[in-house]
């Protein structure tokens, strides 16, 4: 389904039978923005299950397109226009640095930061997890569009949101995993070990064969069996896909990731698998 002549995907959409009528200033709204795609779901805090989920994609030649089809989608979704309990938004697939709190120094947050990327606004997350704050950079159109639209809004990196919660689900694991969150031409790689980051890295991947080279080449740096070494994989990859069977071939053990069991979902979100939209049903546990 595509909505109006701007080429917006509505790729995603589970709402209740009368999605308006709904007692939004009951529930919290979580939100998850990347410069090809806009996502949001809604949580209620009376019956603390998850209601809602809609999932947008588009094409953008730049970050002026990109945000002229995100304030679109906003202005279409009568939902959006409404108060709620709490909100929360992730900005996802953009430059971000992890500093370990001993050696930040926020005077050298952009210094750091334009070390690897191009940056624009700087904004920062205290992780809760481990002792480190992650430095990430937002283009400042995007940015005045998102505090102009949700202004009360809380902010994260969807990556210090995907570490924060794997390190939370991992305390009492010892074992070495490899997770990888999968979406559409973009992989995260975080490796944990004995309840600690290992390591983490984004990348851009066109093909299949770009999401292998750099899951191996990741596992390589650390000297990981791709034989022994367990994979958990997240988000937007399911066994029935070209990727999976490639990655099974040359990795063996490989499972899919879970969502935390405090978190209930109506009747036709649970038809969701456990791994798909891992970091925004997190955002609210992650606050």
């Amino acid at each position: 389904m595509e909505t109006g002549a701007s080429n917006i995907l509505l790729k995603i959409n589970f709402s209740p039978s009368s999605p308006n009528n709904l007692l939004t200033e009951k529930c919290h709204l979580s939100v998850e923005i990347g410069l090809n795609n806009f996502s949001y779901c809604l949580f209620d805090t009376l019956t603390f299950t998850y209601i809602l989920l809609k999932k947008f994609e588009f094409q953008a030649k730049d970050i002026k397109e990109s945000c002229e089809k995100i304030t679109n989608i906003i202005a279409s979704e009568d939902l959006l226009q409404k108060e709620f309990y709490s909100s929360s938004l992730a900005f996802n697939n953009f430059p971000s640095t992890l500093v370990p709190t001993p050696f930040y120094k926020k005077e050298k947050n952009r210094e750091i930061l334009s070390f690897n990327h191009e940056i624009e606004e700087v904004l920062t997350d205290k992780m809760h997890q481990m002792d480190a704050i992650n430095i990430y950079s937002v283009p400042t159109e995007l940015l005045n569009l998102i505090n102009k639209s949700f202004p009360n809004t809380q902010k994260k990196c969807n990556s210090s949101i995907l570490i924060d919660q794997l390190l939370l689900q991992n305390e009492k694991t010892e074992k070495t995993i490899v997770y990888a969150s999968i979406e559409r031409k973009k992989l995260e790689v975080c490796v944990l070990s004995e309840n600690k980051l290992e390591f983490h890295n984004s990348f851009t991947t066109d093909t299949k064969e770009d999401l292998l080279y750099f899951l191996l080449f990741s596992m390589e740096q650390l000297g990981l069996s791709p034989e022994k070494t367990e994979l958990v994989l997240l988000d937007d990859i399911l066994k029935s896909d070209e990727k999976y069977n490639l990655l099974y071939e040359y990795v063996r053990n490989i499972s899919f990731g879970n969502r935390s069991e405090n978190l209930n979902f109506t009747k036709e979100l649970e038809s969701i698998k456990s791994h798909q939209y891992f970091c925004l049903f997190s955002q609210l546990l992650c606050a």
